[in-house]
């Protein structure tokens, strides 16, 4: 159950929108080696942002699932960076990653919790 979401002052165009977020879906899937039917994302792209005195490219991604091993939190933001670098042109010193680990009985999903 990945939710995956960025804000970011930058600019996108509805179609690329689209593709974008659908890069995304399989991004996140393959990176944490979760099914794509469990994957939620979220973009807002046009968000005022002013970061370190600057409205120069920055964005804000939120990465939460059950079960994320905190271990690799390293390597998640490198590779997180990465991805928001090349589809955003945001450079990785104007990204910040918000890391959370659910419970499984505190999130829900189909009439139940997890």
């Amino acid at each position: 159950m990945p939710y995956f979401s960025i804000e970011t002052n930058q600019t996108v165009d509805t179609a690329a929108n689209r593709d974008l977020m659908k890069k995304m879906s399989a991004f996140i899937a393959e990176l944490l080696g979760k099914p794509e039917s469990y994957v939620m994302i979220a973009i807002k792209p046009g968000t005022p942002l002013i970061f370190a005195g600057s409205d120069e490219p920055a964005a804000f991604v939120r990465l939460k699932s059950i079960g994320l091993p905190k271990g690799r939190n390293t390597d998640f933001s490198e590779k997180i960076c990465g991805f928001v670098e090349q589809e955003l042109k945001v450079p990785p010193n104007r990204v910040f990653i918000d890391f959370k680990d659910l419970e499984r009985d505190m999130f829900g999903w189909n009439a139940k919790t997890f």
